[in-house]
């Protein structure tokens, strides 16, 4: 009998022992870094058009509508959406259990409040125009209007109401834009311009939620009230704000980071073979803004000159060390409309010859009608940038520009945040700029040098132009687009150098990482695997 019972305490200690050694794992956390710059300015969706900002708020929001890995439009805050009136009238449906971070329902009032903010002429957004699109919009951002008489409304809770001011057929991929961004009125009101830099208010409506913002990181953690977070994979998310390209490598090469969105370009050979470094899909144009309300460069022979006489290939190949396209005219490659590539419809090549002497001699001969033989009492010009491969060109236009028309130039280096201050002061002559669009449209090129513009930083006009681009809205005929391009290009409006895509350091060992046509990458599906191949 006391055998039996002994026998049984075994067999129960020994269950016991079978069922502690077969507890379920702990989940492992997919904990990733990454960098895509410095520490931003601001992160407010009104207020900025950094690109890493924009990614910030990407994680932390959700519009409307989204993009899939492939760049195809598909339903985010909103479920479903129509369009009628021949796409003047959009009418979106918000999911009933789409939430704020902090529990509370996001509402069609959300964007209400948002759009009007944004158009506010107080809140001087640099984004406005996005939303020129809609009803009574360009008078508001004027200051014509009240903000209230902005064409939208919440028809109820879940359901907003959008009127356009004329036929826009990609609405639902223009409210992707970060400048259609929902807002909460009980939080930004309290701190307009800090709101955004403050983990207890940045409070978003999108798949991650701040833990951390201080001076050297921003962290996120996936954010379970967002309506499809089961379906995120990346459950933290520490964006380092790094400067130093070097710095961000070393990083990397210790699994310490595992994605940088630049490269240290004297390194570029070395990286691709360490399978580091990969080219992104990015349409983006890089050219030189020009002050058009300053002497000389308010005379269009003058600024063509100066266009004729840099050698884009020489800059490609010499200093970008790149497979980058001289630009031949504004708008860049694989900018759709209709599903037709607009540049392939017009390969003119507008601003430069291959024949670079060509160029150079038509040059001179248009400096010496505009009054200025030999740049003869030409003033000196300054040519702003900032640090890295940036000031690199900046001083190879410089040589050009004196070696060929005997022009000075003074060029002025600045760190990228005040750089980017001063030039949308309008303190310049010659200025560094990109631009990446922000959705695959012409427009989001040519709208850059519309008069009322807010980032027409170069302040040009021409009311033919401008004309052209009303008509194309009110008719939707693309040819008003190429004619408006090419009056931009007789004006030398900019000096456009290179269209380009970007350059990146990821870790072999990351996966999941997208990126869409305009440098806005994602990382809520990015995960880390161990036995990748380095």
């Amino acid at each position: 009998m006391e055998r039996n019972r002994f026998l049984n305490i075994l067999l129960i200690l020994a269950s016991i022992l079978l069922l502690s050694c077969h507890k379920e794992p702990k989940k492992i956390l997919n904990e990733i870094t990454v960098s895509v710059g410095g520490k931003p300015n601001t992160m407010d969706p009104s207020k900025t058009s950094s690109i890493s900002s924009m990614i910030y708020i990407n994680h932390l929001f959700e519009n409307l509508t989204i993009k899939d890995e492939n760049g195809n439009i598909i339903p985010g805050s909103a479920e479903k959406w129509i369009s009628s009136n021949n796409n003047t009238i959009y009418i979106f449906y918000i999911r009933t259990n789409a939430k704020w971070a902090d529990g509370f329902d996001l509402k069609a009032d959300d964007f209400v409040y948002a759009w009007r903010r944004i158009v506010d002429p107080k809140t001087q957004s640099p984004l406005a125009v996005y939303l020129e699109n809609i009803k009574n919009a360009h008078e508001i951002i004027n200051g014509n209007m009240d903000k209230e008489q902005l064409g939208v409304k919440a028809l109820d809770n879940d359901t907003l109401y959008v009127e356009l001011e004329y036929p826009v057929p990609y609405f639902d991929e223009l409210v992707c834009h970060s400048a259609y961004t929902p807002l909460r009125e009980d939080i930004v009101s309290k701190n307009e311009n800090n709101w955004s830099l403050n983990a207890d208010t940045m409070i978003g409506n999108g798949a991650f939620q701040i833990v951390r913002l201080d001076d050297y990181r921003l962290v996120i953690r996936k954010n379970t009230d967002y309506w499809n977070y089961k379906n995120i994979k990346a459950d933290i998310i520490n964006f380092e704000f790094i400067n130093n390209p070097n710095e961000a490598l070393s990083l990397i090469e210790k699994d310490e980071l595992y994605f940088y969105n630049n490269i240290p370009i004297e390194k570029k050979d070395e990286l691709f073979e360490r399978n580091i470094a990969k080219n992104t899909a990015k349409t983006s144009l890089y050219f030189y803004e020009i002050n058009n309300r300053v002497n000389p460069l308010s005379n269009a022979m003058v600024r063509k000159a100066i266009s004729l006489a840099i050698d884009r290939n020489f800059i490609i190949t010499n200093i970008v060390k790149s497979d980058d396209i001289a630009a031949s005219a504004i708008v860049p490659y694989n900018i759709k409309y209709d599903n037709k590539d607009f540049r392939a419809e017009d390969t003119n090549n507008y601003f430069y010859s291959e024949d670079y002497n060509k160029n150079i001699e038509l040059a001179k001969n248009l400096l010496e009608e505009a009054g200025y033989k030999n740049a003869d009492d030409f003033p000196v010009i300054e040519l702003l940038t900032d640090d890295g491969l940036h000031l690199e060109i900046a001083n190879a236009i410089k040589k050009m520009l004196k070696e060929n028309l005997n022009i000075d130039t003074i060029v002025i280096s600045k760190p990228y945040n005040e750089f980017i201050r001063t030039r949308r002061r309008g303190n310049f002559d010659i200025a560094r700029r990109s631009w990446a669009g922000g959705y695959n449209h012409p427009m989001s090129f040519l709208s850059l040098l519309q008069k009322d513009y807010i980032l027409n930083e170069g302040k040009y006009y021409n009311p033919l132009y401008d004309e052209n681009i009303r008509n194309y809205l009110t008719t939707q005929d693309i040819q008003y687009l190429h004619s408006a391009e090419k009056i931009a290009i007789e004006d030398t409006a900019i000096i456009p150098i290179f269209y380009y895509n970007s350059i990146v350091m990821q870790n072999p060992k990351l996966i999941n990482v997208t990126c869409d046509n305009f440098g806005v990458y994602n990382f809520k599906n990015a995960e880390i695997i161990e036995d990748a191949d380095n």
